[in-house]
Order: C-alpha cells, then structure tokens, then sequence
C-alpha cells in the first residue's frame, strides 16, 4: 500500500527570484538529497502556478534548471517523509488562535518546526494543520498553507491561508511589509536606552564553521529592527522587537550585535562550538547554565492586518495575539523570585 501523498507549497520571494527550481526546493525540503528533489520534479509530482492566474499552471515535465519568478507558487507533493533513525512522532494537535473561512491562526510551540526537515522529519506544524483538515482532501480540495514561517525554537504565531487566492494575497501582503509583525524576546542584559533601531544589512556569517549562520555584512541585504524595553529583571531584559523586514534571523543578530543577545540562542549567544555541541546532544552543564533557556527565547506574539480582498468595498482589520508560552513565563518568574530573595536579604543584613 503506497503512502499518502502531502502537499507543501512555497512562495517565490523576492530573494528567491531566478533561482532555479532544483535549489530552489532542496533549500526547503531538506530531507530529500538534490537527487531526490529532481527526481520529483522529473516525475510530475511539482508544479509551478503563476501568480495572477493560479489556474494556468506549470504542469506536466518540469525541468531541475526551470527559473522561478517573483510571486510563483510551487505546489509538491510527496510521501510524508519517514525518519531514519529518529521515531515517528505523530502531529500533535495544534493551537487555534483564530479562524474563519479565509484564515487560520495558529501559536505555535517551541521545538516544533513548521515544515519537516533533514534532522525533524516528522511531527511538524503543518502535519498537524493536514491531520485537523483531513476531511478537505480531495478533488478540488485545499489544505491550509502557511503564509510565512518560524525557526524551529521560535514560538508564536504562525499564519495559514484556506485558498489559493487568500493564500496569494497575503504572501504579495508579508513580501510588501505590509503586515504589521511584533515579537517578544528575552535578551541578556539591560540596554542603555529604553528603545532604539537596528538598522545593519545582513548576509552569510564569513569564517563562521556553521552554513546557516548570519552576520552584518556590508553591502549585505537590508535589515531594520525596531526594539523597546517591556521589563527589566536583574541581569534579563524583555523587549518587544519588530522587525521591518524579513531577513533569515534578523532578530537574532541584530540584538547580538549591539551586546544583547537573546537567552538560550546557542548560535548567536553560545557561539559556534556550542550550536554544533547542541546538534550533537552534547551540551555540557556549564553550557546550560551559560544559555539558561532550552530554546531560543524569542515569540511572535503579534499580527496585525489590514486586509482589503476579503471582503469587496471595505477593510477588514485583524489583530491577533499569541500569550508568552510558560517556559519564557517561568523563566522571567524564577529570575523576579531572585532578585526578590537578593533584595530582601540585603534588608535583612
């Protein structure tokens, strides 16, 4: 009995305009070798849909080296990846923040990625959204897709789409900056300021042992982040940040480049040999007392849109908001408690 196909789709961003299709999807189905990507694209199993007429898709033989263009859709679908070493997980439910016919709103959980990946093949968010619309497959059938995404440590919200056309829109709507993103993240110490913007364009980390890594580059792409101090906790800040583009760890940079680095980020606060000890499972103690989160703590807690092609003659203003999950919670609760204990034996003496 063959396994049942799943569907992915992904936007042609701007960053990605002229990339051939072949890099093109082995950036993001990672599980599956160069090889295996072709393979796909050679057996029917991708298509290409325009953006101003879904309906004339790019069908039948693709080739690997086809050029994609701004606003391009591209449809796969494939065979839930299996794990080769790791056990199944099976999608847990998820949390519905907010729902209607066009949209779906979902907080989602620290350590769970978006979309399957090489070392996470299983139990990913968007498993978990197919498994609650299983009932829409079908001839005609459309599983919510995911408008944009969030590192696997990343908690927040993540926006689906339940059409092709809402699903179109509101990608043009992220890739204009036009929706309206706000984080909360713990960062070690106390900026000086109680606010400020980052302004420092990014680009590939030189010299760095890991590929994924980011760095200020000049002549890099542009990269601008507006941050505010919420609280101050002893030795931790939380500050709201809002990014004003969208750059591949944006956030997690830029506060590391002005001393603040988010707690828990082995890569940008731990440093190299600690991010690649983590992918080992070799983490020392002395590297989680120096990290003090498990994750990265960092949360999109806000969305805020102003949607226009829902609803002809008239704007429809959505804002939605993603409570601060219980680790960072109880992380900032623990350092109060402290600082609290600190402040009453000083009394004392």
């Amino acid at each position: 009995m063959s396994s049942p196909l799943h569907e992915w789709r992904f936007e042609v961003g701007s960053p990605d305009h002229g990339s051939r299709l072949d890099s093109f999807l082995s950036d993001r189905l990672r599980w599956r070798s160069r090889e295996g990507v072709q393979e796909a694209i050679g057996s029917s199993r991708v298509q290409v849909l325009p953006f101003k007429d879904p309906q004339r898709a790019n069908v039948g033989r693709l080739r690997s080296s086809l050029r994609l263009r701004l606003g391009q859709e591209v449809v796969v679908r494939l065979p839930a990846p299996q794990a080769e070493v790791e056990e199944p997980v099976k999608p847990a439910p998820v949390a519905v923040i907010y729902e209607d016919e066009h949209l779906l709103a979902i907080d989602k959980p620290a350590h769970r990625s978006v979309y399957p990946s090489r070392r996470h093949r299983s139990g990913s968010l968007i498993e978990g959204v197919h498994l609650r619309h299983r009932s829409e497959w079908g001839p005609g059938g459309y599983f919510p897709t995911p408008c944009h995404r969030l590192d696997r440590e990343t908690s927040g919200l993540v926006l689906f789409a339940k059409s092709r056309r809402v699903r179109s829109e509101l990608s043009l709507q992220f890739e204009e900056r036009l929706v309206r993103k706000r984080y909360l993240a713990v960062v070690e110490g106390r900026p000086d300021e109680t606010s400020g913007v980052i302004d420092a364009a990014l680009g590939p980390a030189p010299s760095s042992e890991v590929d994924m890594k980011v760095g200020l580059v000049p002549g890099g792409q542009e990269a601008r982040t507006e941050w505010r101090v919420v609280r101050s906790i002893g030795d931790v800040s939380l500050l709201e940040l809002e990014p004003k583009t969208g750059r591949r760890h944006q956030l997690r940079v830029h506060m590391a480049s002005i001393g603040h680095p988010l707690v828990g980020d082995k890569l940008y606060g731990g440093g190299d040999a600690v991010f690649l000890r983590s992918l080992d499972g070799e983490l020392s103690g002395s590297d989680r007392a120096r990290l003090g989160l498990e994750r990265q703590a960092l949360h999109a807690w806000r969305l805020e849109l102003r949607l226009k092609f829902l609803r002809p003659g008239e704007t429809f203003e959505l804002n939605l908001e993603a409570p601060l999950p219980a680790d960072i919670r109880g992380f900032l609760d623990e350092r109060e408690s402290s600082q609290d204990r600190c402040a009453d034996r000083m009394v004392a003496s």
